[in-house]
């Protein structure tokens, strides 16, 4: 029983009972419990009947003196946790903090560390707050330090302890980063080593494959099968051989050049500073295929309009070949086409239908009339009429000549070269007889290239007769126009060249004999023989 200490009154009633205090004060007394230091309140720890004695009983009671709180032992790992960047260690680890044991530290600040090492940033920082240190790579928290990593790292203060381990991690990422770019380049250059060495190979096989081809089309051209469409044959044999030879021929270099491309995208891929120029390679070729697939993909039906469009037109063009190759044969006659005409009309008639089809037909099926098929239509046109250009111009100087009266039939004229009486006088041409009887068409375009002399009705003959510088005298001359003057009219006898031992004496004179060149020829040379006797008597 407690014996209330002097000054105290003595309640009467029911009076607590005596293990309750005694509980109370062992609580108190007892160290490294705090959670149990401060005791309940009578109200709550006794009875309810007893709540009006607790008051009383707990102001009887002494305040018990407080209890020294000793801090939370910490725990150490017994082996130290590394961080690592890369295979450099930058701190170890061995205090758990915040529930979080060392190595559940070490492993977050190792996987921080891999991301912030992947994504590239070099800014490492370090805030304290609330005693500790927190390290920052970037925007990515690393590791917090408390006081206990310094101290068991033999450092004064975590401010240095953390401004050491800053400066460690900041040396260990640039050094990791130079291995990575020194190991990337080289392993980018081993493998571009590699993708060459696959693309040579690649190229010789298919360079090897190109020539098998090109040598069995040389060797079996009879193994070459013809295009056909259903019994109608749209291009023969020969046709086919030769546009698989020039596939073969074309293919080889698109391989190269395919090959060549896709190894240096796959080399510039592998290396940081080429890549801009991968995207640009890329860019150039690949996304005009990319616009030219889905613009293709979007004209199917139209393409395949085309397509029989093509077909037709095709099927005209080998029906319109064969019909004049028959009549060129004989094996058709027709009345309005002559035999020997039916190989030019044909050529024309198939060159009717190409254009024809480009500037008319194209238009109405692509529905567009500014589209490529009517604008090469009309390249061909612009390229026929400069074709005929020459025929053109011909035709003005045949105006020019027949409504200028320039010359007339029956007129004996000299163009160029050739010479002859003018037998009639066309759009396009001129016809002449020369002194051998034969036909001469000359387009009246050559008389702009040379010039024209006109004899009129009687042609002038011009002879060069060589002889002895002694011989040539005037005598000579006037034998020689005796001779010559039953031949012609007009005749006159010149010196114009005189040599060493030689002379030469030009004989021109007008006839109309067909032969008239060679009996001037022939009495030239009696007379000449005639005065050379006679000069040589006594």
């Amino acid at each position: 029983m407690l014996i209330p200490p002097p000054g105290t009154t003595r309640r009467h009633g029911p009076q607590p009972r005596g293990i309750l205090p005694l509980l109370m004060l062992l609580c108190c007394m007892l160290p490294g419990v705090p959670a149990l230091a401060q005791p309940l309140p009578l109200s709550q720890a006794m009875a309810p009947g007893e709540a009006g004695d607790a008051g009383a009983m707990a102001a009887a009671v002494p305040p018990a003196p407080a209890a020294s709180i000793e801090p939370t032992p910490v725990v150490l790992a017994d082996k130290p946790a590394e961080v690592r960047v890369g295979d450099t260690v930058v701190l170890s680890l061995r205090a758990e903090h915040a529930g979080r044991s060392a190595p559940l530290r070490a492993r977050s600040a190792n996987d921080a560390l891999h991301d912030v090492l992947d994504a590239g940033d070099d800014d490492v920082r370090v805030d304290h707050a609330g005693g500790t240190a927190v390290i920052y790579v970037g925007g990515q928290q690393v590791i917090q330090l408390i006081p206990i990593d310094a101290e068991l790292a033999g450092d004064p203060s975590l401010a240095i302890y953390a401004d050491r381990i800053v400066a460690r991690i900041r040396a260990a990422l640039k050094t990791e980063r130079t291995r990575s770019a020194v190991a990337g380049g080289i392993f980018g250059i081993s493998l571009a080593v590699l993708f060459a060495v696959i693309a040579i190979f690649l190229l010789r096989r298919a360079w090897e494959l190109a020539d098998r081809a090109a040598a069995w089309l040389q060797a079996r051209p009879e193994q070459v099968p013809a295009l056909r469409l259903l019994s109608s044959e749209l291009a023969g044999r020969d046709t086919v051989r030769s546009a698989l030879a020039l596939g073969v021929a074309f293919g080889r270099w698109i391989a190269l050049l395919g090959l060549l491309y896709a190894w240096l995208i796959a080399t510039f891929s592998l290396f940081e500073s080429t890549r801009g120029v991968t995207e640009q390679l890329a860019g150039a070729v690949l996304n005009p295929l990319a616009t030219l697939a889905s613009r293709v993909a979007a004209a199917v039906p139209l393409l395949v309009i085309l397509v029989f469009a093509l077909l037709v037109l095709v099927l005209l063009l080998r029906v319109v070949r064969l019909f004049f190759r028959e009549v060129a044969r004989g094996a058709t006659v027709v009345g309005w086409l002559p035999r020997d005409l039916a190989a030019p009309i044909g050529t024309l008639a198939e060159i009717a239908l190409i254009l024809l089809a480009l500037v008319l037909v194209a238009p109405v099926i692509t529905g567009n009339v500014e589209g490529a098929a009517p604008r090469i239509g009309l390249l061909g046109l612009a390229a026929l009429a400069l074709a005929t250009v020459p025929l053109g111009a011909t035709a003005v100087v045949g105006l020019a000549t027949l409504f200028g009266r320039w010359l007339a039939p029956g007129d004996w004229i000299e163009m160029g070269p050739r010479s002859g009486r003018v037998l009639h006088l066309g759009l396009l041409e001129t016809r002449l007889r020369d002194g051998d009887g034969v036909e001469l068409r000359i387009p009246h375009l050559a008389r702009l290239l040379h010039p024209v002399r006109v004899h009129g009705r009687t042609p002038r003959i011009s002879i060069a007769l060589p002889v002895e510088r002694r011989l040539a005298t005037p005598a000579l001359a006037e034998r020689l126009a005796q001779a010559l003057a039953p031949l012609g009219s007009d005749v006159v006898v010149q010196l114009v060249e005189v040599g060493d031992t030689r002379a030469t004496l030009e004989l021109t004179l007008g006839s109309t004999e067909a032969d008239a060149r060679s009996a001037c020829l022939w009495a030239a040379l009696e007379a000449l023989e005639v005065y050379r006797r006679e000069s040589a008597e006594p």
